[in-house]
């Protein structure tokens, strides 16, 4: 008997796009790594619910059937979206800037970069045969990866030198107008000894579009990095990020993630240990109502020992909107003294609202402590009574216990700054003042 496939108009779709882009993508020299990621896509399609990574998020049901590359977007146009767009305020930092998926040098701002970090465009290094892939074997086959690798156009190729302490935050800014899907992938290096701080902000306007983006951090040993990253996609946006994080010995990886725009959203995040004494913190905190869908999905690879891993993800939603948390601390045998806690805590303001929670461990060390917890619920009565007994209305009410919610994930982020400009954010986003 012979098994044929059905496509659904989606995949068929996305399978012209892949076909009409191959010619316009940069770089000769990695084509045959394009050729095997779109034979696969060929192979597997899109993940629908069988897939059990992809079980809470139906990729397939979700795509668009009409499915083209974004287009080029002048200053003029950028600095008109860059006004109205919701985003982190405040913070003093160097910005590169990528707009629909191409790394614009004429808006970005990184003189005080020079001398201590390199930066080189991903369009660059795909021309000049440079750009490597090394994922870890955890997310070597990761669906969303293999559809970036098929349409990989840019990104930003970030290295610091070893030793060097990077004094201000470096904004990675990926901004959408007009429609269209864009495909980036940025890395980012820390040599050995060296720390910095990156925040991530992806923005668009409210035309339907679509965004694969993935970024890759290399920590050496000694080393300290610390991520926030801010999803404030426009209403119809569908984001597909991927973050992998490859440890050395002795060094502290920090990563924060607030979510609140798109109408799909999935954050899919892998963390390997590779040198021993060094920890890991995930942090994230999402706020979504309408009918949005975001999916919190990780897993960390404990394979040496005396390594520790915390993730603690924080979960509002509202109207009939969906959230998922999938979570797996892998512990392999040779990762004797790991210690790794992860916690999901969700909160339902609406009878329609849903939520899946599915943390794991799966261990195969016999000298560990490692726990998971889950969450759901909704506010607390007595604390809503205790509020308005002083005269606060009940929907201010609501709105100040769930900042209070909120912000417990957000004060993890070790940059006061930051700390202060997302809690803000979170306020303007529920409507309070602050």
């Amino acid at each position: 008997m012979t098994l044929t496939i059905v496509k659904t108009p989606s995949e068929e779709a996305l399978g012209a796009l892949l076909d009409g882009a191959q010619a316009k993508l940069p770089g000769k020299g990695f084509s045959s790594r394009r050729a095997d990621a779109v034979a696969r896509f060929r192979q597997d399609g899109l993940p629908n619910r069988r897939v059990e990574e992809w079980k809470y998020s139906d990729l397939k049901r979700v795509m668009p059937a009409d499915l083209s590359l974004a287009g080029d977007v002048s200053a003029d146009d950028v600095a008109k979206q860059m006004a109205v767009v919701p985003r982190l305020r405040g913070i003093e930092c160097d910005r590169l800037v990528l707009v629909n998926g191409v790394f614009r040098a004429d808006l970005s701002s990184m003189d005080a970069l020079e001398g201590k970090v390199s930066i080189i465009p991903v369009a660059k290094a795909l021309e000049e045969g440079t750009f490597v892939l090394d994922d870890p074997e955890i997310a070597a086959n990761d669906h969303a990866l293999n559809l970036n690798t098929a349409l990989l156009q840019d990104g930003v190729i970030i290295d610091v030198a070893d030793g060097v302490e990077v004094e201000r935050p470096i904004e990675i800014l990926s901004l959408m107008i007009g429609g269209g899907m864009a495909t980036t992938r940025n890395r980012v290096s820390v040599g050995k000894g060296a720390k910095a701080f990156i925040l991530e902000t992806f923005v668009g306007d409210e035309n339907a579009y679509q965004v694969n983006e993935a970024i890759d951090f290399r920590i050496a040993d000694g080393a300290s990095l610390s991520v926030s990253r801010l999803l404030s996609e426009g209403k119809n946006a569908l984001h597909l990020g991927s973050t992998t994080v490859v440890l050395g010995e002795k060094s502290h990886f920090e990563h924060f993630t607030m979510s609140t725009g798109g109408q799909f959203t999935r954050n899919t995040a892998f963390v390997k240990f590779t040198g021993e004494y060094s920890d890991a913190e995930l942090f994230g905190a999402t706020i979504i109502g309408r009918d949005q869908h975001s999916d919190q999905t990780l897993l960390v690879d404990h394979a040496v020992p005396n390594c520790n891993s915390k993730e603690q993800y924080r979960t509002v939603m509202d109207d009939k909107a969906q959230g998922v948390f999938q979570g797996k601390i892998f512990v392999r045998q040779p990762a004797q003294k790991t210690d790794g806690q992860m916690m999901s805590q969700a909160l339902l303001l609406s009878e329609d609202a849903a939520f899946f929670n599915k943390p794991e461990l799966e261990i195969f060390a016999d000298d560990v402590q490692c726990a998971h917890g889950a969450t759901c619920g909704e506010l607390d009565e007595d604390l809503l009574f205790y509020l308005r007994a002083r005269g606060i209305p009940l929907d201010q009410a609501k709105k100040m216990l769930v900042l209070a919610f909120l912000a417990e994930a957000v004060e993890h982020v070790s940059n006061e700054s930051v700390v202060e400009a997302l809690e803000g954010f979170i306020a303007d986003w529920l409507g309070l003042d602050h």
